[in-house]
């Protein structure tokens, strides 16, 4: 009979089973916050991408005309370096009168950077400066 006191006298202090329930509850949303934080990309963030933008050099009207465009693309965005056959070259904002978007049919006037080589043939190369890369590269004369 004195070992049945042992467990009748014994202290319990045991967890209950609704704070066992209730832990178990913020466990699963702590870590089905983390999987949806994880999946949704709200780590890191995005990176913006280079945009598309075609154009069709016209040499008697010293233009580009953009044939294609991808949107909401900014004028102000748009760096044009010029390079010459010597290698000497111009760096410049493209200057389209405003702070308007680049669109299909728009054009881009390069007798600036022609005049700043004056009569050779001008390798224009279009820099996108949010990612400081690549548009595209023409050669105009």
């Amino acid at each position: 009979m004195k070992a049945n006191r042992k467990f009748i006298e014994a202290d319990e202090r045991a967890v209950s089973a609704v704070i066992g329930v209730i832990l178990m509850v913020a466990i699963t949303v702590a870590i089905a916050a983390t999987v949806y934080v994880y999946v949704s990309g709200m780590i890191g963030g995005t990176q913006k991408k280079t945009p598309t933008i075609a154009m069709i050099p016209d040499n008697s009207n010293n233009l580009f005309t953009i044939s294609s465009a991808d949107s909401d693309i900014s004028w102000t965005d748009i760096t044009i370096i010029s390079t010459n056959k010597t290698g000497s070259t111009v760096t410049a904002p493209v200057n389209s009168g405003g702070t308007g978007t680049v669109t299909a049919g728009g054009t881009l006037n390069y007798n600036v950077w022609l005049a700043a080589h004056a009569g050779d043939t001008v390798t224009c190369t279009l820099k996108y400066n949010p990612t400081n890369s690549l548009i595209g590269s023409y050669t105009v004369s």
